[in-house]
This record gives structure tokens, sequence and C-alpha cells, in this order.
């Protein structure tokens, strides 16, 4: 994406010895785009680029996000938004960009890949199959529902812009996925949008829950893993070929966890060897992994972590671990029998485990996590959204075989209760967060209104009694 990851970027030019101007260019403006590209042409070599949550937010300038979109294109000389490249023999990198934000029914911050994109993404896997010899590289902004990175901040589950087409219905968001499971061309997916560094276990995933191995994380002991996803406890063939890769940042006020890092990627026919360069530390580079294609003689691909002894884990208030229920975490409930009760986040204190989770009659998965009340796709296992953000000393009763969902008060033995009803669509999860231009019009609005209020009083204090 363009290397503007925050929401201004501001220019410092000094025109005097003792004058400086400074200039604030608001995301997704034309100055900004212009800026943008002046800066990747510098490089001198071969680019191309996709739209983030960020780049067609310029409501002051453009009035719709077809305009926004048309004016990114025409700064950088595209024709549409995605792009595909030939970049070796047999190697093509695909790249889909968001093309909303002012439309977006609920958060403007989800990447959202239209119908359009998606077929013509489809198109190009099927055009370019594994049989034939064919490698694929895909870029977007944010990563595909299922794809097991996992490191992120909390925000972008409880606002439902965490993953690709997040708040769309459940064909369009597992669409992703599902084309990497019967296209086995696809090696290796990049994406960034969470504002964290690499050095996160789960930073590199194999996608639909696939093992967080936190024990070879907690020593450091990386070793060769061919880990590919389980489903039901039993390993998955589907989609175990393909690496979801995690991107950083690299400006100093565009990161989250205080290490600023790119990806540097090198390859040929029998894989990709994946590095980190560290910009807060001058520059380094290192080598992070080597993901071996599969090939007739292993029809698993390999991947080989290097012990970079840098491993960090989320924690603290701002982070959220997309923990993927399994059925080994020790608290997978049955609601097909007796009602279940279960502890609130006060419970972890007694040895609880961290997360509980089970199916509802009606097929919905939700589970406790950190205090909260999580749903999860059903299909992946990936958090959706947050039902309950605090469940405090509150505990949840599963009722009726799964038919119901029940937080009641005070603790064991309290009296008050309330039921958690599904949506309209049949969701658990809640939308917090409405669209950014309806909350800058509701704004506007309320500034209006006291502006007129204020002025009404001022009129009426001047005015002589009667």
């Amino acid at each position: 994406t363009a290397p503007r990851a925050r929401l201004t970027l501001t220019l410092r030019l000094t025109l005097t010895p003792t004058l400086t101007l400074t200039l604030t260019l608001k995301a997704g403006c034309s100055a900004c785009f212009a800026h943008a590209r002046d800066y990747l042409d510098g490089f001198g070599r071969p680019y191309d680029l996709i739209t983030g949550n960020h780049d067609l937010e310029a409501m002051d300038e453009f009035a719709t996000d077809e305009e926004n979109l048309a004016a990114w294109m025409r700064a950088f000389g595209k024709t549409e938004p995605m792009f595909k490249r030939e970049i070796a023999h047999k190697t093509v990198v695909l790249g889909l960009s968001t093309t909303r934000f002012r439309e977006s029914p609920l958060s403007s911050h989800e990447v959202h890949v239209d119908d359009l994109q998606l077929a013509w993404f489809e198109a190009q896997l099927e055009a370019h199959p594994a049989g034939d010899g064919w490698r694929v590289l895909v870029f977007t902004h944010a990563p595909p529902l299922g794809s097991g990175v996992r490191a992120l901040q909390g925000v972008h589950i409880k606002n439902g812009c965490a993953w690709l087409n997040h708040t769309s219905d459940e064909k369009r968001r597992r669409a992703f996925l599902r084309l990497v499971q019967q296209h086995p061309c696809v090696k290796a997916w990049f994406s960034g949008h969470f504002h964290l560094c690499h050095d996160y276990h789960d930073a590199l995933g194999w996608g639909l829950g696939s093992s967080s191995d936190d024990g070879a994380a907690a020593t450091g002991d990386w070793g060769t893993h061919a880990r590919p996803p389980r489903i039901d406890g039993a390993p998955a063939t589907v989609g175990s070929h393909c690496l979801f890769v995690q991107l950083g940042v690299i400006g100093e006020s565009s990161q989250r966890d205080g290490r600023r890092q790119s990806r540097l990627v090198r390859g040929d026919e029998r894989g990709l060897e994946i590095y980190t360069i560290n910009h807060h530390e001058g520059g380094r580079v290192r080598h992070d992994a080597t993901l071996v294609y599969a090939d007739a003689q292993e029809p698993v691909p390999r991947l080989l972590r290097h012990n970079t002894g840098e491993v960090i884990r989320p924690g603290g208030e701002k982070w959220f671990s997309a923990r993927t229920p399994e059925p080994d975490d020790g608290c997978h409930l049955d609601t097909q029998g007796d009602d279940v009760r279960i502890g609130g986040a006060d419970a972890e204190e007694e040895g609880a485990p961290k997360v509980c989770w089970w199916h509802m009659a009606d097929g919905k998965v939700l589970g406790v996590h950190d205090g909260m009340l999580i749903e999860y796709d059903d299909e992946t296992l990936a958090p959706l959204g947050v039902v309950v953000e605090d469940l405090g000393d509150q505990e949840v009763l599963v009722v009726g075989g799964g038919k119901a969902v029940v937080l009641v008060s005070g603790g064991e033995g309290g009296d008050g209760y309330e039921v958690l009803h599904p949506n309209e669509d049949g969701s658990y999860w809640r939308k917090f967060q409405k669209n950014k231009l309806y909350r800058t019009q509701n704004k506007q609005r309320e500034k209006m209104v006291k502006a007129w209020w204020e002025q009404q009083a001022r009129v009426s204090s001047a005015s002589p009694a009667p």
C-alpha cells in the first residue's frame, strides 16, 4: 500500500532560517496521493499498490467513494483498483483494493473488496493453475477471515473491521479462504492493517485455525513445522498450502508496539525466504523463515522458522490475541446436554481456562475470552465481534440446550439476569461503531444547532425587557 498508514501526513517546509510552515494533508486527498507518488517514484523501481482503509476518506474533497477511488487511480496511473504482475517465471503477484469508505454499513475502516474484484480474483486463480506450475502471491490491506494471523488490537474485533469483508454476509467474507482452498497455486498471502510488528508467533499463519505452538514460541525453539490447520481435531488438507504473512509499518507515528518493520521476500521455484527489515534499528535485515513449497515428493509445504530471539506476546488492555477455539482447549462446552454456567472475568483468577467456547443450537459459536463474550465464525472459528465487552462479575449461562444465552449479575446466586438476543441477521456480536460519514454529519449538525442556540440566547439577552 502507499507509504501512509496514518490519518494525516505532515510535511515541514523550512522557508527561511526563522520561519517553518507545517502543512497537514488529510488522508485520501489529492495532495496526499501526489506526495506518495513522488516518494515511490523516487526509488526508481517499478511498483504497484492497493488501497487501505484510510485511502478513501477525503470527505471534504470528494462527495463519493467512487470519485475518491478514481482520483487515487489517476494519481498512480492505474485503470482499475486491483493489479496483476508477473514477477518471475510462472510467478504472479495479485493485489486487491478496498473500494468503500463513506458507503460502509458500519465501520468505515472495514477493508471491503467488491464483487467485481472478487470475480476477477477467482478468474486469475483459474487462469494460473498449480498443475501448470504457477505460483501466486496475494496482497490485501487486511487479512482474510480464517487466515490464522491472530495478533491484533481489540478495536478491530469490536468495530467489525479486522478481516476482509468483515461485515458482509457469510458467503462474501468466507470467499477468500475458500478460493485459497480450491486453488493450490496460492502460496502466500501478505496483509497489514493492524500496525503490529512481525515478532509475534502468529504473524505467520497457515489459516483455518492453525495451532499456535505456544510452547515453541515461549522457548524460541521454532524448528521445522509443517503445521497444517486442524479442524475438529483432525488435520485439514485444504488451505494448508498457503502461508499468511503479517506486515508491519515503517513510520514512527504509525507503529503501535514500539517496532517499525517491513518485509523483504526472496524466492525461486522451490519456495520463499521471508526477511524482516528493522527500521527501528537502522535497517537491520533479519531472516525470519523459509517456506518450502509442496511438490510431488512432499505434498505438505514446510515452514522453517529461524530462532530470532525477538519474540514478543500481546499483553495489556490494548491487545487482543485472536485465539482460535480448538477441541483441546479444555473448555469446549457441550450445550446439547444440561444447561451450562461459565464464570465471568474473575473466574480466570481461580485457574479457569482463558477461553471457553460452545455452539449455540442455531450453529453460532460463542466464547468467553479475556473477560469478554465473543462471537466466532462457525466455519473458520475466527473472532467476528464482541457480544459483551466487559463481563465483570457476571456469569454466562447457556440454557435450553444452546437455545438461549443469559447474563446473570452478582455472580453465583445472583437474581438479576439479561437475555442476550441475536440480531436480526442471526448474529450475536454488537455493532458498536457507525459509519464515519454518518458520525461526521451528526457532529456537523450538533455544531450547527449549538451555534444557532447560542445565537438565539444572545439575541434574547440583548432584547429589552417588556
